[in-house]
């Protein structure tokens, strides 16, 4: 039972991660600018996550040791940063369910990477044909949704370099889930451990802003001069949800086994978002090509 309470923890979390992005890349797009969006929900996350531990974890909080693996503190954040602020682009760019599917193959090899290596004191899993077999298919299943022209308002393949961003920015959340689980080891709460991801996080992108532009401005009103609506500003709330709930499940079920789960629950949302055309989003209808290239990856991620 404990067993699967973890694996339906890990595809809400895995939900939950479309429906920030879409929000954040919603706010990027009138901010004209994807790292005041990230620097938005990270400074929400952060609020709220201050807010909780004042009230039910304030002594975990007081009692860190910041000279203890300091690079935990800085590299889940960091990776956190980088896949936040690289899936706002790419969503605004290829939509929901690209995003989601080509950023899945970086996030299978690292996990495969990380569990065969033992990296991050994970238990090592060996390499096998089935995994191998997995990515293969996984791989193919990618080429046969973009051959399956996704992009219907434009009615154009997907340029490359996007796919390449997506594949990059996909090494990111096995490695910030990896570097967080570890950090919740160290601080040993994972209350704690959420926090330190999404202020450090804030600190970074608000160091960024800075230095690029001088000035931090969130937008209140779109082109229009339309007050955004609440929602808007609540992308932190669901990364809560995502960075928290990694933390907890990826040292009880490994990091491939997360991303199996995570990825599962993107994949329903994303396609659900395009379909629908959800939080204001351009609607991409789904076709038959494109749902054998689902069902294929559902294969892949059984076998890997």
């Amino acid at each position: 039972m404990t067993f699967l309470l973890f694996i339906f923890l890990g595809i809400m979390a895995g939900a939950f991660f479309p429906v920030q992005a879409t929000i954040n890349s919603r706010l990027g797009s009138i901010a004209k600018n994807p790292i005041v969006a990230s620097f938005t929900a990270f400074s929400v996350g952060s609020i709220v996550l201050f807010l909780f531990i004042l009230f039910f974890d304030l002594q975990s909080l007081l009692s860190i040791n910041i000279t203890e693996k300091p690079i935990l503190f800085i590299a889940g954040p960091l990776a956190g940063v980088i896949f936040n602020v690289a899936n706002i682009i790419l969503f605004t760019q290829i939509g929901a369910t690209i995003t989601t599917i080509i950023t899945i193959t970086g996030q299978m090899i690292m996990g495969i990477l990380i569990d065969h290596f033992g990296l991050f004191g994970m238990p090592v899993q060996s390499l096998s044909i089935k995994r191998l077999l997995g990515v293969t298919i996984m791989l193919g299943a990618i080429w046969l949704f973009q051959k399956s022209k996704t992009n219907i308002a434009t009615n154009t393949n997907i340029p490359k370099k996007w796919l390449v961003i997506g594949l990059v920015a996909g090494i990111f959340p096995p490695l910030q889930a990896s570097f967080n689980g570890e950090l919740r080891e160290t601080v040993q709460s994972v209350l704690v451990a959420t926090f330190i991801s999404f202020f450090v996080g804030a600190l970074l992108l608000a160091g960024i802003l800075l230095v690029k532009d001088k000035k931090i401005k969130i937008p209140r009103k779109d082109e229009l001069g339309i007050k955004l609506p609440w929602w808007t500003y609540i992308g932190g709330l669901f990364g809560i949800l995502i960075v928290g709930g990694n933390i907890l499940v990826i040292r009880e079920l490994g990091s491939v086994l997360t991303t199996i789960v995570f990825i599962f629950g993107q994949l329903l949302m994303a396609v659900i978002i395009d379909q629908f055309g959800l939080f204001k989003m351009m609607k991409r209808k789904i076709e038959k090509g494109q749902l054998v290239a689902l069902a294929l990856i559902v294969i892949a991620l059984f076998l890997v």
